[in-house]
């Protein structure tokens, strides 16, 4: 059994192990060089579900898409390639509790004055604590999907056109060149896949900018021990090769397709961090001042109604994108979907909720 995935992303690599770990050679092609070159290259990402008073359809999905993702790192990962630190939602605004779940051991509960301490938050702030969550670096993820026994990757290679060839597509550049052929294709790749697909989707460009630096000693008393997320999201204690250094952001530019990174995008970071959490933006303020803190702009993709695009558009050719600032969420959750259709296996969530992400929602309507 032979497949081919368009894409060396979140999404990409993500189905490529799944559809490996069920027998399948899959091959892997990315126009550029190395995997992770796009908006998987982020330093670092939050792996947190979304929580609603009313238990919606986007914190369901998002609990589905957590739950498969954090197995996956246990599985997959090394310490410095993510921590399962917990993450501090922190409602700025909002006081309500979160809401119990029946039937289900508890995702959120409120944060405890000790935790609200550590983000130098008083006992009247209201703030959420996610146990299950974790920040991810999502090059790392990609690349031990990747590493999966049966999956290939090649790299350097631009897919112009997908053509029917019998029972087989087949994968062509510009110039006619055949790249690949095989029964089964899925699309992942980004805003890329709305062309690729003849337009039968849309999708929408979104740039994100993140800032980071390395822990400055004079302000490490300031910084919490585990993430915060909110309006804005900030990860502690990131290991690179010049030492400890956090993560703040992330700007939300819609329809904007410019991956360089932005002096206002910086400024914009800063004053999203001071509303996020006060005492810690003041404390960092100064490296923000003195040039200190470096950035990293990316380009991700959504719908039209921010949720996956996952599923069969013809016999043989599937798609998988438009995650949004969320792959590290949906990527694994939807790469088993796609294997579980594939093979005929019970889904990995509810019916309802899988027919939440499918793409004929937006084919058929169009």
């Amino acid at each position: 059994m032979r497949a081919v995935v368009i894409g060396a992303g979140l999404a990409g690599a993500a189905v490529a192990a799944s559809l490996a770990r069920r027998g399948w050679r899959v091959e892997v092609l990315d126009a550029a060089d190395a995997p992770a070159a796009g908006a998987s290259a982020l330093p670092a990402g939050l792996l947190a579900p979304h929580q609603s008073l009313d238990d919606n359809l986007l914190s369901r999905l998002t609990r589905a898409g957590v739950g498969i993702t954090l197995r996956e790192c246990q599985a997959l990962l090394e310490p410095g390639e993510w921590a399962p630190c917990g993450v501090l939602e922190h409602r700025r605004g909002n006081d309500k509790p979160p809401p119990a779940q029946a039937g289900l051991a508890p995702w959120t509960r409120a944060a405890t004055p000790e935790q609200l301490a550590h983000a130098q938050l008083g006992p009247g702030d209201t703030a959420w604590w996610h146990e299950n969550a974790a920040w991810v670096r999502p090059a790392a993820l990609v690349r031990a999907w990747l590493a999966q026994k049966g999956v290939r990757f090649r790299g350097g290679c631009a897919v112009d056109a997908i053509e029917r060839a019998g029972e087989a597509w087949e994968l062509r550049t510009a110039d006619g060149t055949l790249l690949a052929q095989a029964p089964l294709v899925v699309v992942a790749a980004a805003h890329a896949s709305g062309p690729l697909l003849a337009r039968r989707i849309t999708t929408h460009p979104v740039r994100g900018q993140v800032s980071w630096s390395l822990h400055d000693p004079a302000t490490s008393e300031a910084v919490p021990p585990f993430a915060i997320n909110g309006h804005g999201h900030f990860i502690p204690r990131l290991p690179t090769p010049e030492g400890l250094a956090w993560c703040s952001g992330s700007t939300y530019g819609r329809g904007d397709a410019d991956a360089t990174p932005r002096a206002e995008d910086r400024e914009a970071n800063l004053v999203r961090l001071r509303e996020l959490l006060p005492g810690l933006g003041q404390a960092l303020a100064p490296q923000f001042e003195r040039g200190a803190v470096r950035d990293w702009a990316g380009v991700r993709c959504t719908s039209q109604d921010r949720r996956p695009l996952v599923g069969e558009l013809e016999p043989g050719l599937w798609v998988s994108t438009a995650m949004g600032s969320r792959g590290l969420t949906f990527a694994a959750l939807c790469g088993e979907l796609i294997a579980a259709r594939v093979q005929g296996e019970p889904l990995p969530l509810d019916e309802k909720l899988a027919a939440a992400l499918d793409v004929r929602r937006v084919v058929g309507s169009r």
